[in-house]
């Protein structure tokens, strides 16, 4: 774990990185696939969702502060204050997503081939997951389900929307509507950008999510009630949360 000034050192360097480089590298997503774009609002599951929306209702987030790129940029998922939360309160219902994933056996093994695991290893794989709240408009592959079928589309998260991450600080299931979550595809110019903007919503100030370099296990998030630090364990149990002092 960090010590305290090397947190809130790492964590206070947040804005200025992301305003000058980028973070994460500062290297600029490269492009690649065409087709549509689709814009999701933080708190609607769209269509044809995984399970109901496990997602609880979060105050309004403070975005990060950054510059328009021509493209997403990269951002390092162990970055302090990529995330915020609430402490000792997950932005997520775990249970509710294991409950509803094993009440529907396609569904789970669905769930399961995209996120790489097992369908009986589901429940502990969801319970390894961290639940926080994304501070920027994030670029993902999101999945919908419908009779048996999964199809993945290229997808603007907006900031405000709960996820669930992993320990390289990675996006991997969207709360709202318990869909798997991947890396997204690279897309060149003349892509279709579908679904309203919301306030806010540029797309030079959309990041893309790279893992860490090195495994984590604790993530320094923004508490969206009183702007602390805390530091949250890659865990679905948030009891253990603690601010830095």
């Amino acid at each position: 774990m960090r010590t305290p000034t090397t947190t809130l050192v790492a964590a206070g360097a947040l804005a200025a990185a992301l305003l000058v480089a980028g973070c994460g590298g500062a290297h600029e997503h490269t492009a690649g696939a065409t087709g549509e774009l689709l814009l999701r609002p933080a708190a609607a599951p769209g269509p044809n969702p995984f399970t109901r929306s496990a997602a609880t209702m979060p105050p309004p987030v403070t975005r990060t502060p950054q510059r328009d790129s021509a493209a997403p940029r990269t951002v390092s998922g162990g970055m302090p204050g990529l995330y915020a939360g609430t402490e000792g309160v997950g932005s997520c219902d775990v249970e509710r997503q294991i409950g509803d994933l094993g009440a529907d056996p396609s569904r789970r093994s669905a769930f399961a081939r995209i996120s790489g695991v097992s369908p009986a290893s589901v429940p502990g794989h969801l319970r390894t997951l961290a639940p926080v709240v994304l501070r920027a408009d994030t670029r993902v592959t999101d999945h919908a389900y419908l009779g048996g079928r999964v199809s993945g589309h290229q997808s603007v998260l907006q900031a405000g929307t709960a996820v669930l991450v992993d320990d390289r600080g990675v996006p991997r299931v969207r709360c709202a509507s318990g869909s798997p979550l991947t890396p997204p595809a690279a897309m060149r110019g003349g892509a279709v950008q579908s679904g309203r903007p919301w306030p806010g919503y540029r797309p030079g100030r959309v990041i893309v999510v790279v893992p860490s370099e090195q495994v984590i296990t604790e993530l320094t998030i923004i508490d969206l009630v009183d702007h602390a630090w805390i530091e949250r364990r890659i865990d679905h149990d948030c009891r253990h949360d603690h601010v830095v002092p």
